[in-house]
């Protein structure tokens, strides 16, 4: 099938592989860290949070049509959730924690989005949300199989990735279909720019992900862990050799 006819989301996808596949490498070398320490997850759901509130609020301040229509399903909203998690990652006074310039800039594009290019911010909810319900579900999975393991007995159990009984895929299908009959009304133009948007979305989340703390703190203790194994491994054989 030629590229004339392919469906609006197969377009936006193939115009934004490569920069995809840059923010797939980064948030997953990034956030793989945080399955060895929670202040690094919950440094990633603090930026991510401000961009998915700003969206919803937004989709509340518009009221247009096809903001509503992307929304498939109440189950999207996610506002809640992040809160939720973030008051148990990084404690109750979560939103005092000062915001990184590349936020603040992420920030501020969407702002001027919303006064002159409304439509445009559609792009950032349809590969933000898409983006939870894809690579954040994978996140979730692996946080709960190699991350630290909790003794107690009240595990607590992310919000923000858990999306209850949902049929993921179903809703995932759902979410693409909305997207092609929004891009169905709209012009070759408007469909360019909302492509050229969508390689924006990518580009800014690196800059946020980039700007998360922490990685070095747990990099160095899975250093300082690593050499102390190591020396007990070399006194074992020292002692071993010494009483030969």
């Amino acid at each position: 099938m030629s590229e004339n006819y392919d469906l609006f989301t197969t377009r936006m996808r193939k115009a934004t592989r490569r920069i995809h596949s840059v923010s797939d490498t980064l948030v997953n070398a990034k956030f793989a860290l945080s399955l060895r320490d929670e202040a690094v997850w919950g440094g990633g759901l603090f930026v991510f949070y401000h961009i998915f509130a700003f969206l919803e609020d937004a989709k509340d301040r518009l009221n247009m049509t096809d903001f509503n229509k992307l929304f498939v399903n109440k189950i999207l909203y996610r506002k809640k959730a992040f809160e939720e998690d973030l008051a148990h990652y990084l404690g109750e006074n979560w939103q005092l924690t000062p915001k990184s310039a590349a936020l603040e800039n992420y920030i501020e594009h969407l702002q001027d989005l919303e006064t002159e290019h409304p439509m445009m911010l559609l792009a950032y909810v349809y590969h933000l949300y898409l983006g939870l319900l894809s690579g954040g579900q994978i996140l979730a999975k692996k946080r709960k199989m190699f991350g630290e393991k909790n003794t107690s007995e009240n595990v607590y159990a992310d919000k923000v990735t858990d999306f209850n009984d949902i049929d993921i895929n179903e809703l995932k299908k759902e979410f693409r279909n909305a997207m092609n009959e929004i891009a169905e009304r709209m012009s070759k133009d408007e469909q360019d720019a909302f492509i050229e948007e969508s390689n924006q979305v990518f580009l800014m989340n690196n800059l946020i992900v980039n700007s998360i703390g922490g990685q070095n703190r747990v990099l160095c203790n899975m250093f300082y862990k690593a050499s102390a194994l190591l020396l007990v491994v070399i006194g074992v054989i020292y002692a071993y050799k010494m009483h030969k």
